[in-house]
C-alpha cells in the first residue's frame, strides 16, 4: 500500500500516480473490495439524537457498508449482518485514538460480523505499523478539501486543529465513488446541522458547507431535539 505521508507534498488536486489513485492504493484489501460490492455507504453521526426508528427506515441490508466514529456511541443500533467501518482520529500531543479500545457493543460487532469489520485510523503523524484489516492514513490526506482548501487559522488567528474525524471519511468514500470500480450511494445520518458543536477545534462551517455543496445525502433524525452539540462529535 502507498504511504501517504510519502504524498503529502504533492499538489492535492493531482489525486493520480499513473494509473494508481493513492487513496484507493491506502486502503486494506477487505475493505476495498467490500466498499467496490457495496450498495450504499452509510456514515452514522455520534448524533445523540439518532433513534431506533432513524435506524429501521435505512433497512440494512448485507449489500451496504456502515460507517461509524471515534467513541461511536450509536453501537448498539449497528448489525453484524453489514460491513462496518470504524474510523478512530488520532490526538498527535496524547498519544492515542479516539474511541479506542472500542467499546464492548463494537467488540463483539468484530466477533459476530458475517460480513466484515475493518478500521480506518486518520491523522496519524507518528510511526505506526500497518495491521490485518487495518487503513492508515497518515497526517492531512491529500485531498483538497481536507488539506489545501481546509481553513486553518480562525479569524482571531488561533489555529484549527484540522479536519473532524467524521469530514475526513466523507470526503475520502466521496473521492472514491468516483473512481471506476465504485458504484455505492453515500448517505449521511445525523449530519444535518441541527445546532451547534460541542468542541471548536475544527472549522465547523466549512464542513458543513462543503456537505450541503456536495454529491453526499444528508439524513435529518426523525425528532431532532431543540438543542443539539455535537455535529462530528468525537
Amino acid at each position: 500500500m502507498t504511504n501517504l505521508k510519502d504524498a503529502k507534498e504533492a499538489d492535492p488536486s493531482l489525486m493520480h500516480e499513473g494509473s494508481t489513485d493513492l487513496i484507493e492504493n491506502t486502503l486494506s484489501p477487505g475493505l476495498k473490495a467490500a466498499l467496490r460490492g457495496a450498495r450504499r455507504v452509510i456514515l452514522v453521526a455520534n448524533n445523540p439524537a439518532i433513534g431506533t426508528d432513524d435506524f429501521k427506515k435505512l433497512a440494512v441490508s448485507a449489500d451496504d457498508v456502515v460507517v461509524s466514529f471515534n467513541t461511536c456511541i450509536k453501537s448498539d443500533f449497528l448489525s453484524p449482518e453489514c460491513t462496518n467501518v470504524f474510523v478512530h482520529g488520532y490526538h498527535g500531543q496524547e498519544f492515542h485514538f479516539f474511541g479506542l479500545p472500542c467499546a464492548p457493543a463494537v467488540t463483539q460487532l468484530f466477533k459476530q460480523a458475517k460480513r466484515g469489520c475493518y478500521t480506518i485510523l486518520v491523522g496519524v503523524v507518528n510511526p505506526l505499523s500497518a495491521l490485518p484489516n487495518v487503513t492508515i492514513f497518515h497526517d492531512r490526506i491529500p485531498l483538497p478539501a481536507l488539506q489545501r482548501d481546509y481553513p486553518t487559522l480562525r479569524k482571531n488567528g488561533k489555529p484549527f486543529a484540522g479536519p473532524s474525524t467524521g469530514f475526513n471519511a466523507m470526503v475520502v468514500l466521496e473521492h472514491l465513488r468516483k473512481l471506476d470500480g465504485y458504484q455505492y450511494e453515500l448517505l449521511a445520518l445525523g449530519f444535518s446541522d441541527e445546532a451547534g458543536t460541542l468542541w471548536k477545534g475544527h472549522a465547523w462551517e466549512y464542513e458543513r458547507a462543503w456537505l450541503r455543496h456536495s454529491g453526499v445525502e444528508c439524513i435529518v433524525v426523525s425528532k431532532p431535539p431543540k438543542r443539539w452539540f455535537g455535529w462530528f462529535h468525537k
